[in-house]
């Protein structure tokens, strides 16, 4: 009895391993393509997420180029500001220096131009003022015949001069 059980035991054994074999290539197969399946998925999706990382650190690198080409563009255009502003400055100070110039010399006619009037008056004045006293003295002091010599005199003295 001990032999019969021994023996089924064997039995049992040997049409578990052969269970198990069976199970084993029909579901190994089943597995073994769903691993493959799962691989290659897996397979493809760090594929595509090496393809994204790519694209996103491309799009980085041009987001990057446009940011210094953006600052660049940036610096230029405060730069021809600033040159711009000073060409302005510069171009207004000489006008207002013009301009003060200008009044300068303006300033400097009239005064000379009131000058020379102030003079021609001042002239005019004296000579009124020396006909009007020499013909007071002249009247106060002279003949009739000395006054006709005076102008004979003085009428030769312009004959000469022409």
């Amino acid at each position: 009895m001990e032999e019969g059980i021994v023996m089924e035991s064997v039995w049992v054994a040997v049409a578990f391993v052969f269970f198990v074999v069976l199970v084993w290539k029909k579901a190994g197969a089943v597995l073994a393509t769903m691993l493959d399946e799962r691989s290659e998925k897996i397979r493809t999706d760090l594929e595509e997420a090496k393809t994204l990382r790519d694209e996103a650190i491309s799009e980085l690198q041009n987001y990057q180029r446009l940011h210094r080409e953006a600052a660049d563009e940036a610096k230029a255009i405060i730069k021809n500001a600033e040159i711009t502003a000073e060409r302005i400055r510069e171009t207004a100070e000489k006008n207002a220096s013009d301009a003060v110039k200008r009044r300068e010399a303006q300033a400097t006619a009239k005064i000379k131009a009131a000058e020379a009037n102030m003079v021609a008056e001042l002239r005019e004045r004296a000579a009124s003022l020396a006909v009007a006293t020499a013909t007071e003295i002249i009247t106060s002091k002279l003949d009739k015949d000395a006054s006709l010599a005076m102008i004979d005199e003085a009428a030769a003295e312009i004959e000469k001069m022409n």
